[in-house]
């Protein structure tokens, strides 16, 4: 799964990086032994540093032990039965990359707030309704990926706005509602794909995140833009593809950087895409 939304996310995109090729767990740790089981990782928990367990049941009696591999750095678990994590996540204090696929995990554990190395958070066909409100003391934290979540929604909580650091956040297949008015105080963030999230209109806060360049919407049912979308200064490529749009505010001109509007399967007419292709001279549109 997580190989194919890779490749769905490529073909938006004349800015992906060489890197987004290469899997996100290998970019974290020193390079040598990945460590596939829990077992032996604790027989040798000094040099654990990567540990990716696919696929393999992990006894809830075990799980706890994983607060023991202090010098871990990277960590994926995938298709275990985990179903909560331990307390003992907290120990996990130099942990720079964690991706939790396929476990139906309902909560982050508040202490979660305490990674302060965490640098990258992958959660996949996870159970999550809403992040803590710790999440906010992750200031490291550069990249959030929530794909396929079961709940019927998720919420970000008010602090969310304040992870100074965040890069860059994508939701696929996951049902959002509101975003919290702090969420557009997130002022590094560059790059923000909302895909598939049951959005009937652009949310306020994201036309207030001035440093965004890529912005993806695609697969929601939004009819309109907002005016406020020219507050987006620095956006570079902008993908509203399978909504409902019928046409674009003028106040789009203001966008002097962009290069790429993607407007595919939406419900314009020539007329309408001519008088873009006027406000937007420099600017590649595919409708």
């Amino acid at each position: 799964m997580k190989k194919l939304v890779i490749l769905f996310l490529l073909s938006y995109s004349v800015f992906a990086k060489a890197q987004e090729d290469v899997e996100p767990f290998d970019m974290y740790g020193p390079p040598g032994v990945v460590f596939t089981t829990l077992a032996d990782a604790l027989k040798d928990a000094k040099i654990a540093y990567k540990v990716k367990i696919d696929n393999q049941i992990i006894d809830p009696k075990m799980l706890p032990k994983l607060g023991k591999l202090s010098n871990l750095q990277a960590l994926q678990l995938t298709s275990n039965g985990i179903t909560q994590l331990p307390a003992e996540f907290k120990y996990l204090k130099n942990l720079f990359y964690f991706a939790c696929i396929g476990n139906e995990i309902t909560s982050l554990p508040k202490d979660f707030g305490t990674l302060e190395q965490l640098t990258e958070l992958h959660l996949h066909g996870v159970k999550l309704d809403s992040f803590p409100f710790e999440i906010a003391y992750l200031s490291r934290l550069k990249a959030i990926e929530i794909q396929n979540n079961k709940r019927d929604v998720f919420y970000f909580p008010n602090s969310f706005g304040y992870l100074s650091n965040l890069n860059s956040l994508l939701l696929f297949n996951t049902k959002i509602d509101t975003l919290p008015a702090t969420f557009g105080e997130l002022k590094k963030l560059k790059s923000l794909t909302f895909v598939m999230c049951g959005l009937k209109k652009v949310p306020p806060p994201i036309c207030k995140i001035t440093s965004l360049e890529i912005l993806v919407l695609d697969n929601n049912g939004i009819s309109e833009l907002p005016r406020s979308i020219y507050k987006l200064k620095n956006l570079k490529y902008l993908s509203l593809k399978s909504n409902k749009l019928t046409s674009i505010s003028d106040y789009i001109c203001l966008l002097k950087n962009l290069e790429m509007l993607d407007l595919r399967a939406n419900y314009f007419k020539e007329y309408d895409v001519a008088i873009l292709k006027i406000l937007l001279p420099k600017c590649r549109i595919l409708y």
